[in-house]
Protein backbone atom coordinates (compact mmCIF):
# COMPACT_ATOMS: atom_id res chain seq x y z
CA UNK A 1 0.00 0.00 0.00
CA UNK A 2 1.31 3.49 -0.91
CA UNK A 3 2.47 5.80 1.96
CA UNK A 4 -0.30 7.95 3.94
CA UNK A 5 0.14 10.19 6.54
CA UNK A 6 -2.75 9.60 9.24
CA UNK A 7 -4.01 12.20 11.40
CA UNK A 8 -7.00 9.96 12.29
CA UNK A 9 -7.47 6.23 12.52
CA UNK A 10 -10.32 4.15 13.97
CA UNK A 11 -9.83 0.82 13.78
CA UNK A 12 -10.50 -2.74 15.32
CA UNK A 13 -10.16 -6.29 14.88
CA UNK A 14 -12.20 -9.04 13.61
CA UNK A 15 -12.67 -12.43 15.77
CA UNK A 16 -11.12 -15.29 14.20
CA UNK A 17 -13.60 -18.04 12.26
CA UNK A 18 -12.18 -20.28 14.55
CA UNK A 19 -10.46 -20.18 17.85
CA UNK A 20 -7.00 -20.57 17.81
CA UNK A 21 -5.42 -24.07 18.33
CA UNK A 22 -2.93 -26.75 16.77
CA UNK A 23 -5.46 -28.03 14.34
CA UNK A 24 -5.92 -26.80 11.35
CA UNK A 25 -8.49 -23.45 11.49
CA UNK A 26 -8.47 -19.78 9.46
CA UNK A 27 -7.78 -16.82 10.69
CA UNK A 28 -9.59 -13.76 9.70
CA UNK A 29 -7.99 -10.15 10.56
CA UNK A 30 -9.56 -7.63 9.50
CA UNK A 31 -8.81 -3.10 10.69
CA UNK A 32 -11.15 -0.44 8.85
CA UNK A 33 -9.07 3.17 8.91
CA UNK A 34 -10.48 6.50 8.97
CA UNK A 35 -7.90 8.54 8.01
CA UNK A 36 -6.45 11.79 5.87
CA UNK A 37 -4.21 15.03 5.77
CA UNK A 38 -4.11 18.49 4.38
CA UNK A 39 -2.92 16.94 0.84
CA UNK A 40 -5.30 14.11 0.02
CA UNK A 41 -8.73 14.99 2.28
CA UNK A 42 -10.19 12.79 4.49
CA UNK A 43 -10.26 8.94 3.28
CA UNK A 44 -11.72 5.47 4.28
CA UNK A 45 -10.10 2.18 3.74
CA UNK A 46 -9.30 -1.18 5.49
CA UNK A 47 -6.37 -3.98 5.83
CA UNK A 48 -7.42 -7.09 6.16
CA UNK A 49 -5.76 -11.23 5.99
CA UNK A 50 -7.53 -14.42 5.28
CA UNK A 51 -5.43 -17.50 6.14
CA UNK A 52 -5.34 -21.00 6.76
CA UNK A 53 -3.38 -22.09 9.15
CA UNK A 54 -2.00 -26.23 9.37
CA UNK A 55 0.90 -27.00 11.76
CA UNK A 56 2.02 -29.34 8.81
CA UNK A 57 2.77 -26.47 6.54
CA UNK A 58 4.87 -23.26 7.62
CA UNK A 59 4.13 -20.82 8.07
CA UNK A 60 0.02 -21.43 6.83
CA UNK A 61 -1.33 -23.20 4.08
CA UNK A 62 -2.54 -20.26 2.03
CA UNK A 63 -3.00 -17.06 3.00
CA UNK A 64 -4.85 -13.62 1.26
CA UNK A 65 -3.64 -10.18 2.46
CA UNK A 66 -5.28 -6.90 0.87
CA UNK A 67 -5.56 -3.32 1.30
CA UNK A 68 -7.43 -0.05 0.47
CA UNK A 69 -7.70 3.39 0.99
CA UNK A 70 -9.99 6.06 -1.05
CA UNK A 71 -9.77 9.79 -0.15
CA UNK A 72 -11.92 12.46 -1.14
CA UNK A 73 -10.88 16.32 -0.79
CA UNK A 74 -12.67 19.52 -1.61
CA UNK A 75 -10.70 22.75 -2.44
CA UNK A 76 -11.73 26.11 -1.50
CA UNK A 77 -14.21 27.07 -4.04
CA UNK A 78 -13.60 23.72 -5.92
CA UNK A 79 -15.66 20.78 -6.41
CA UNK A 80 -15.16 17.38 -4.57
CA UNK A 81 -11.61 15.58 -5.83
CA UNK A 82 -10.66 12.17 -5.29
CA UNK A 83 -6.58 12.47 -5.16
CA UNK A 84 -5.53 9.03 -3.54
CA UNK A 85 -6.68 5.80 -4.58
CA UNK A 86 -4.55 2.77 -3.61
CA UNK A 87 -5.86 -1.06 -3.66
CA UNK A 88 -4.47 -4.35 -3.78
CA UNK A 89 -4.70 -8.71 -3.13
CA UNK A 90 -2.11 -10.60 -2.91
CA UNK A 91 -2.36 -14.33 -2.47
CA UNK A 92 0.47 -16.74 -1.24
CA UNK A 93 0.66 -20.19 -1.53
CA UNK A 94 3.50 -22.01 -0.06
CA UNK A 95 4.09 -25.71 0.55
CA UNK A 96 4.25 -26.55 -3.43
CA UNK A 97 6.51 -29.29 -4.95
CA UNK A 98 6.60 -31.04 -1.65
CA UNK A 99 7.32 -27.84 0.52
CA UNK A 100 9.88 -26.38 -1.58
CA UNK A 101 8.13 -23.60 -3.55
CA UNK A 102 5.84 -21.15 -2.87
CA UNK A 103 3.77 -18.82 -5.44
CA UNK A 104 2.78 -15.19 -5.02
CA UNK A 105 0.12 -13.05 -6.47
CA UNK A 106 -0.73 -9.75 -6.28
CA UNK A 107 -2.68 -7.16 -8.32
CA UNK A 108 -2.76 -3.84 -7.59
CA UNK A 109 -4.09 -0.28 -8.55
CA UNK A 110 -3.17 2.98 -7.33
CA UNK A 111 -4.05 6.47 -8.17
CA UNK A 112 -1.75 9.64 -6.65
CA UNK A 113 -2.30 13.43 -7.29
CA UNK A 114 -0.02 14.47 -4.62
CA UNK A 115 3.66 13.01 -5.63
CA UNK A 116 5.79 15.69 -4.88
CA UNK A 117 8.58 17.05 -7.02
CA UNK A 118 10.98 19.28 -5.58
CA UNK A 119 14.32 18.41 -7.47
CA UNK A 120 17.10 15.59 -8.25
CA UNK A 121 19.52 14.96 -5.96
CA UNK A 122 20.68 14.50 -1.87
CA UNK A 123 21.12 18.39 -1.33
CA UNK A 124 17.13 19.50 -3.30
CA UNK A 125 15.77 21.72 -1.63
CA UNK A 126 12.22 21.90 -0.29
CA UNK A 127 10.11 24.98 -0.34
CA UNK A 128 9.25 26.76 2.51
CA UNK A 129 5.80 26.48 1.63
CA UNK A 130 3.87 23.66 -0.78
CA UNK A 131 2.29 24.84 -3.86
CA UNK A 132 0.49 21.30 -5.39
CA UNK A 133 0.96 22.97 -9.15
CA UNK A 134 4.23 23.42 -8.71
CA UNK A 135 5.43 21.04 -6.33
CA UNK A 136 3.05 17.93 -7.23
CA UNK A 137 2.53 15.42 -10.25
CA UNK A 138 0.12 12.71 -10.68
CA UNK A 139 0.62 9.44 -11.23
CA UNK A 140 -1.79 6.34 -12.09
CA UNK A 141 -0.17 2.79 -11.97
CA UNK A 142 -2.12 -0.60 -11.82
CA UNK A 143 0.04 -3.38 -11.88
CA UNK A 144 0.23 -7.42 -11.66
CA UNK A 145 3.10 -9.27 -10.29
CA UNK A 146 4.08 -12.74 -9.70
CA UNK A 147 6.37 -13.89 -8.00
CA UNK A 148 8.24 -17.73 -7.41
CA UNK A 149 10.66 -19.11 -4.95
CA UNK A 150 12.44 -22.26 -4.80
CA UNK A 151 13.91 -23.73 -1.74
CA UNK A 152 17.23 -25.37 -2.10
CA UNK A 153 18.13 -26.12 1.06
CA UNK A 154 19.89 -24.67 4.31
CA UNK A 155 17.86 -21.67 4.39
CA UNK A 156 18.87 -21.01 0.76
CA UNK A 157 16.16 -20.38 -1.61
CA UNK A 158 15.89 -19.11 -5.14
CA UNK A 159 14.02 -16.00 -6.34
CA UNK A 160 12.04 -15.16 -9.99
CA UNK A 161 9.21 -13.08 -10.75
CA UNK A 162 7.49 -11.10 -13.74
CA UNK A 163 5.74 -7.75 -13.11
CA UNK A 164 3.96 -5.41 -15.55
CA UNK A 165 3.34 -1.92 -14.84
CA UNK A 166 0.90 0.32 -16.92
CA UNK A 167 2.23 4.19 -16.13
CA UNK A 168 0.38 7.43 -16.75
CA UNK A 169 2.09 10.66 -15.53
CA UNK A 170 0.72 14.42 -15.49
CA UNK A 171 2.25 17.27 -14.09
CA UNK A 172 1.29 21.20 -14.75
CA UNK A 173 3.26 23.38 -17.38
CA UNK A 174 4.41 25.77 -14.26
CA UNK A 175 5.55 22.60 -12.01
CA UNK A 176 9.20 22.26 -10.97
CA UNK A 177 8.97 19.03 -12.98
CA UNK A 178 8.00 20.59 -15.93
CA UNK A 179 10.53 23.14 -15.86
CA UNK A 180 13.53 20.99 -15.15
CA UNK A 181 11.97 18.85 -18.04
CA UNK A 182 12.74 22.25 -20.61
CA UNK A 183 16.23 22.69 -19.14
CA UNK A 184 19.48 22.81 -21.09
CA UNK A 185 21.95 21.22 -18.23
CA UNK A 186 22.71 17.77 -19.90
CA UNK A 187 23.25 16.17 -16.43
CA UNK A 188 19.05 17.06 -16.20
CA UNK A 189 18.48 15.43 -18.90
CA UNK A 190 20.27 12.17 -18.75
CA UNK A 191 18.63 11.88 -15.60
CA UNK A 192 14.86 13.13 -15.72
CA UNK A 193 13.19 10.45 -18.38
CA UNK A 194 9.49 11.04 -18.17
CA UNK A 195 6.78 10.16 -20.89
CA UNK A 196 3.05 10.82 -20.17
CA UNK A 197 1.80 7.08 -21.03
CA UNK A 198 3.63 3.90 -21.02
CA UNK A 199 4.20 0.42 -19.93
CA UNK A 200 7.24 -1.39 -17.76
CA UNK A 201 7.94 -4.64 -17.93
CA UNK A 202 10.20 -6.38 -15.34
CA UNK A 203 11.45 -9.92 -15.09
CA UNK A 204 13.82 -10.51 -12.03
CA UNK A 205 16.04 -13.10 -10.06
CA UNK A 206 17.49 -13.82 -7.41
CA UNK A 207 18.91 -15.45 -4.04
CA UNK A 208 17.42 -15.33 -0.19
CA UNK A 209 18.83 -16.62 2.35
CA UNK A 210 16.23 -17.32 5.47
CA UNK A 211 16.87 -17.95 8.89
CA UNK A 212 14.52 -16.39 10.75
CA UNK A 213 12.24 -18.34 13.30
CA UNK A 214 9.17 -16.75 11.72
CA UNK A 215 8.14 -15.21 9.03
CA UNK A 216 5.34 -13.05 10.23
CA UNK A 217 7.20 -11.73 13.63
CA UNK A 218 10.65 -12.56 13.47
CA UNK A 219 12.54 -12.44 16.64
CA UNK A 220 15.64 -14.22 16.13
CA UNK A 221 18.02 -15.09 12.97
CA UNK A 222 18.65 -13.39 9.71
CA UNK A 223 16.90 -12.68 6.02
CA UNK A 224 19.08 -11.58 3.01
CA UNK A 225 17.74 -11.05 -0.81
CA UNK A 226 19.46 -10.15 -3.56
CA UNK A 227 17.63 -9.27 -6.67
CA UNK A 228 18.11 -8.14 -10.34
CA UNK A 229 15.50 -6.70 -12.42
CA UNK A 230 15.24 -5.95 -16.02
CA UNK A 231 13.38 -3.63 -18.08
CA UNK A 232 14.07 -5.38 -21.75
CA UNK A 233 11.85 -1.72 -22.93
CA UNK A 234 12.91 -1.26 -26.83
CA UNK A 235 10.12 -0.66 -28.19
CA UNK A 236 7.35 2.60 -27.85
CA UNK A 237 4.68 1.14 -25.33
CA UNK A 238 7.46 0.01 -23.48
CA UNK A 239 10.69 2.71 -24.15
CA UNK A 240 12.52 2.34 -20.87
CA UNK A 241 15.43 0.12 -21.17
CA UNK A 242 17.33 -0.70 -17.09
CA UNK A 243 18.59 -2.79 -14.95
CA UNK A 244 17.77 -2.41 -10.99
CA UNK A 245 19.31 -4.18 -8.57
CA UNK A 246 18.77 -4.70 -4.50
CA UNK A 247 20.78 -6.63 -1.56
CA UNK A 248 18.81 -6.34 1.59
CA UNK A 249 20.22 -7.45 4.74
CA UNK A 250 18.22 -8.60 7.78
CA UNK A 251 19.02 -9.27 11.40
CA UNK A 252 16.70 -10.16 14.32
CA UNK A 253 18.69 -10.54 17.76
CA UNK A 254 16.39 -11.26 21.17
CA UNK A 255 18.05 -8.77 23.92
CA UNK A 256 15.94 -10.66 26.41
CA UNK A 257 14.39 -13.72 24.86
CA UNK A 258 10.39 -13.94 24.75
CA UNK A 259 10.41 -10.25 24.91
CA UNK A 260 12.90 -7.50 23.58
CA UNK A 261 14.15 -8.04 20.07
CA UNK A 262 17.14 -5.69 18.54
CA UNK A 263 16.18 -5.68 15.03
CA UNK A 264 18.09 -4.70 11.97
CA UNK A 265 17.72 -3.91 8.35
CA UNK A 266 20.43 -2.30 5.45
CA UNK A 267 19.40 -1.78 1.70
CA UNK A 268 21.27 -0.82 -1.18
CA UNK A 269 19.74 -0.10 -4.21
CA UNK A 270 21.11 0.41 -7.90
CA UNK A 271 19.85 1.37 -10.89
CA UNK A 272 21.80 1.56 -14.50
CA UNK A 273 20.63 2.58 -18.18
CA UNK A 274 17.21 4.69 -18.39
CA UNK A 275 14.79 4.26 -15.38
CA UNK A 276 11.42 6.41 -15.64
CA UNK A 277 12.39 9.06 -13.38
CA UNK A 278 9.55 8.26 -10.39
CA UNK A 279 12.13 5.26 -10.35
CA UNK A 280 14.86 7.49 -8.43
CA UNK A 281 13.42 7.96 -5.71
CA UNK A 282 12.27 3.76 -4.92
CA UNK A 283 13.49 0.67 -4.60
CA UNK A 284 12.46 -2.66 -4.45
CA UNK A 285 8.66 -3.18 -5.37
CA UNK A 286 7.69 0.40 -5.94
CA UNK A 287 8.50 1.75 -2.22
CA UNK A 288 9.74 5.19 -1.39
CA UNK A 289 13.50 4.59 -0.19
CA UNK A 290 14.34 7.60 0.98
CA UNK A 291 10.95 8.54 2.78
CA UNK A 292 7.27 7.16 3.28
CA UNK A 293 6.18 4.21 5.68
CA UNK A 294 8.36 1.90 4.32
CA UNK A 295 11.99 3.66 3.77
CA UNK A 296 13.03 6.11 5.87
CA UNK A 297 9.95 7.10 8.16
CA UNK A 298 9.41 10.62 8.66
CA UNK A 299 10.71 11.92 5.48
CA UNK A 300 7.96 12.49 2.92
CA UNK A 301 7.81 10.27 0.13
CA UNK A 302 9.74 10.02 -2.80
CA UNK A 303 11.71 13.19 -0.79
CA UNK A 304 14.94 12.68 -2.84
CA UNK A 305 15.84 11.37 -6.13
CA UNK A 306 18.86 9.33 -6.92
CA UNK A 307 20.02 6.17 -8.82
CA UNK A 308 21.81 5.00 -5.64
CA UNK A 309 20.01 4.60 -2.71
CA UNK A 310 21.37 3.65 0.56
CA UNK A 311 19.68 3.17 3.72
CA UNK A 312 19.35 1.38 7.33
CA UNK A 313 16.73 0.77 9.66
CA UNK A 314 17.14 0.20 13.44
CA UNK A 315 13.80 -1.15 15.79
CA UNK A 316 14.07 -2.15 19.23
CA UNK A 317 10.71 -4.51 19.67
CA UNK A 318 9.05 -4.78 23.29
CA UNK A 319 6.59 -7.16 23.34
CA UNK A 320 3.94 -5.37 25.94
CA UNK A 321 1.07 -8.25 26.33
CA UNK A 322 -0.12 -10.88 25.34
CA UNK A 323 -4.42 -11.48 25.77
CA UNK A 324 -7.17 -13.09 24.01
CA UNK A 325 -10.29 -11.68 22.80
CA UNK A 326 -13.51 -13.53 21.23
CA UNK A 327 -11.48 -16.95 21.40
CA UNK A 328 -8.33 -15.64 19.56
CA UNK A 329 -4.81 -14.59 21.10
CA UNK A 330 -3.19 -11.05 20.41
CA UNK A 331 0.11 -9.76 20.70
CA UNK A 332 1.11 -6.24 21.75
CA UNK A 333 3.93 -4.32 21.40
CA UNK A 334 5.63 -1.67 21.00
CA UNK A 335 8.93 -0.41 19.36
CA UNK A 336 10.97 2.47 19.27
CA UNK A 337 13.17 3.28 16.06
CA UNK A 338 15.55 5.07 13.72
CA UNK A 339 16.23 5.11 10.18
CA UNK A 340 18.89 7.18 7.91
CA UNK A 341 20.37 6.93 4.50
CA UNK A 342 20.61 8.91 1.21
CA UNK A 343 20.94 9.27 -2.38
CA UNK A 344 23.38 9.68 -4.75
CA UNK A 345 22.78 10.91 -9.15
CA UNK A 346 25.34 13.62 -9.82
CA UNK A 347 27.75 14.88 -8.03
CA UNK A 348 26.39 18.51 -8.72
CA UNK A 349 23.00 17.46 -7.45
CA UNK A 350 24.25 15.58 -3.88
CA UNK A 351 25.73 18.59 -2.35
CA UNK A 352 29.08 18.32 0.05
CA UNK A 353 29.96 15.84 3.22
CA UNK A 354 27.86 13.01 4.51
CA UNK A 355 24.35 14.04 3.38
CA UNK A 356 22.38 11.87 6.18
CA UNK A 357 18.87 11.83 5.91
CA UNK A 358 17.43 10.74 8.41
CA UNK A 359 14.15 9.87 11.15
CA UNK A 360 13.40 8.99 14.25
CA UNK A 361 10.56 7.55 16.50
CA UNK A 362 7.93 5.01 17.94
CA UNK A 363 4.70 2.92 17.50
CA UNK A 364 2.52 0.17 18.51
CA UNK A 365 2.33 -3.33 17.12
CA UNK A 366 -0.82 -5.38 17.05
CA UNK A 367 -0.54 -9.38 15.96
CA UNK A 368 -3.82 -11.48 15.76
CA UNK A 369 -3.16 -15.21 15.40
CA UNK A 370 0.13 -16.19 14.10
CA UNK A 371 -0.58 -14.76 10.48
CA UNK A 372 -1.40 -11.05 10.81
CA UNK A 373 0.19 -7.95 12.29
CA UNK A 374 -0.66 -3.98 12.32
CA UNK A 375 1.78 -1.63 12.90
CA UNK A 376 0.99 2.27 13.76
CA UNK A 377 3.90 4.70 13.63
CA UNK A 378 4.90 8.05 14.32
CA UNK A 379 8.02 10.14 13.45
CA UNK A 380 9.74 12.97 13.12
CA UNK A 381 12.54 13.95 10.71
CA UNK A 382 14.24 17.69 10.08
CA UNK A 383 12.70 17.10 6.44
CA UNK A 384 9.10 16.57 8.11
CA UNK A 385 6.34 18.25 7.63
CA UNK A 386 5.47 18.33 11.26
CA UNK A 387 5.13 14.70 11.35
CA UNK A 388 4.87 11.71 9.57
CA UNK A 389 2.18 8.88 10.82
CA UNK A 390 1.69 5.41 9.32
CA UNK A 391 -0.69 3.01 9.25
CA UNK A 392 0.14 -0.85 7.93
CA UNK A 393 0.04 -4.23 7.87
CA UNK A 394 3.12 -6.12 8.69
CA UNK A 395 6.55 -5.62 10.00
CA UNK A 396 8.55 -2.96 8.31
CA UNK A 397 11.30 -5.72 8.18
Amino acid sequence: MADLVCHVCIWFLVAALTAASETPRTELGLVPLVGGDTDIGVGFGFLGSLARVDPAVRPYRWRIESAGFFSFKKPDGGSLTAPYQDAFVMATIPGLMGGRARLELRPSFTRETNLRYYGLGNASVAPDEEVPARDFYERVHPTMAARGRFELGGGLAVLAGTMYVYNAVDFRPESTLAMDLASTDQNVRDLLLVDRRFGVHLVEAGLAFDRRDDEIAPARGQFHTVKVRLSPGGFDAQPYEYVQTTAVTRFYLPIVPGRLVLATRQVADALFGSPPFFELGRFGDDSSAIGGANGVRGVPADRYLGKVKVFGNLELRLLAARFSMWGSPYTLGVAGFIDGGRVWSKPEFDGTGLGLKWGTGGGVRLQKGSTFVIRADVAWSPDARPIGGYFLGGHLF
